[in-house]
């Protein structure tokens, strides 16, 4: 089964958008004139949605790849072990990118890669699974969440409380909220057990319900169902889009609202709260249903690959290293100069549009310099070395 345009292309906008938020949200602090950029690089072009995007290719991936295989006849036992092997690798590689790149105060935040890994195991489980259970699951997840998050003070995690967005509270007063500090891990074991099931940057719940809608919606794909579904699915993804901006606006005219904890409330990423999760899967259905129809729906009139498709193939191939890495251009040094001269330079190093400007100069020289490494083989890429330690189970 060859490689589907739009995943790339989803995995691409997904990483771009990752990118042009994480620049700016380290290196600047959004403080004064630079309000609205900073607004929109983090909450806007990719902050909040391009996680999203990003962990709901996880579960359509792992369909692909398993139909994949099947076709070329790989035994089971085989498959079987290697997604073990390939989730439990993904999920220590999450711990030790926390560790070597931002340090082991950051160890326990539980990371995307960390998610991506434990999500790769659990869907092999999922495989057996009818999808009318799965989406059924899903659903109890999305409203089960704040009722589970209730029983713990979760704002001692992030500050001890949540404050209104900068330049956007101008035009809609407690419209999104950011907590006022990052999680950076719980005090005991239990804390960090906790953390990683319900509280982390993206614990279990709610973020498996992504993977999940993504493992559904890769099987009516490799069924050639999705054609039919697209309509469907376009008319749900902006009805979840309506009721998570029509639930954040109702929460934000309440008094008295928890963040994490209530159902009319307004948005939050971190923790992501129930009108956020609604908003963010709205934009993933409507998104990849549209680029699909673009790239996928239609393979018998596929015209020769503009520059955007070309880019969005090498760039998804790559994902993993694009995201390790990106993250070491800026914190490697940073805590280099830290422990020479005392002073941390994170979210004050330069402004917000300096900091977007080496956002997308990254992005650009990752096309030609990931060429050039394809061309050797991707040698001693991430994606490498995960094929290095799956090559015994082919």
């Amino acid at each position: 089964m060859q490689r589907v345009d739009s995943v790339d292309v989803l995995r691409a906008l997904a990483l771009i958008g990752m990118v042009i938020c994480h620049f700016p949200i380290y290196l600047s602090n959004g403080a004064g004139n630079d309000a609205m950029l900073y607004f929109f690089t983090n909450h806007l072009l990719g902050g909040d949605f391009g996680a999203s995007w990003f962990v709901f290719l996880v579960g359509m991936s792992q369909v692909l790849s398993a139909k994949k295989r099947e076709a070329n006849l790989v035994k089971d036992v085989s498959n079987f072990s290697r997604t073990i092997i390939r989730g439990a690798a993904i999920f220590i590689t999450g711990l030790l990118f926390l560790f070597v790149v931002e340090g082991y105060e950051e160890l326990w935040v539980w990371d995307i890669l960390t998610f991506i890994g434990a999500m790769t195991i659990i869907l092999l489980i999922c495989r057996s699974v009818p999808s009318r259970w799965l989406l059924l699951f899903c659903v109890t997840v999305f409203f089960i969440t704040p009722w589970l998050r209730s029983f713990i003070d979760i704002a001692s995690f992030y500050g001890g409380k949540f404050e209104s967005v900068k330049w956007i509270s101008d035009i809609i007063p407690n419209f999104i909220f950011d907590p006022a500090i990052d999680y950076k891990g719980g005090k005991t074991v239990l804390d960090n057990v906790i953390g990683f099931f319900l509280i982390g940057q993206f614990p279990l719940f709610p973020w498996i319900i992504f993977p999940l809608t993504g493992f559904v919606l890769g099987r009516r794909m490799t069924a050639n169902l999705l054609a039919a579904d697209s309509p469907f699915i376009l008319i749900i993804g902006m009805m979840f889009t309506f009721m998570g901006l029509f639930t954040a606006y109702a929460g934000s005219i309440r008094t008295g609202f928890s963040v994490p904890n209530d159902y009319i409330v307004p948005l939050s990423f971190y923790p992501i709260s129930f009108s956020m999760i609604m908003l963010v899967m709205g934009v993933v259905l409507i998104l990849f249903i549209s680029i699909w129809r673009i790239y996928d729906a239609y393979p018998d009139s596929a015209k020769a690959p503009g520059f955007f498709l070309i880019y969005s193939r090498q760039i998804s191939k790559y994902s993993l290293t694009i995201y390790i890495t990106h993250f070491a251009l800026f914190f490697i040094p940073l805590r280099i100069v830290k422990s020479i001269t005392g002073t941390y330079y994170m979210k004050n190093l330069i402004s917000t549009p300096a900091a977007l400007t080496l956002a997308v100069v990254v992005l650009m020289l990752y096309y030609p310099l990931l060429k050039q490494w394809d061309k050797a083989g991707g040698k001693y890429s991430f994606e490498w070395l995960l094929a290095k330690l799956l090559s015994r189970y082919k």
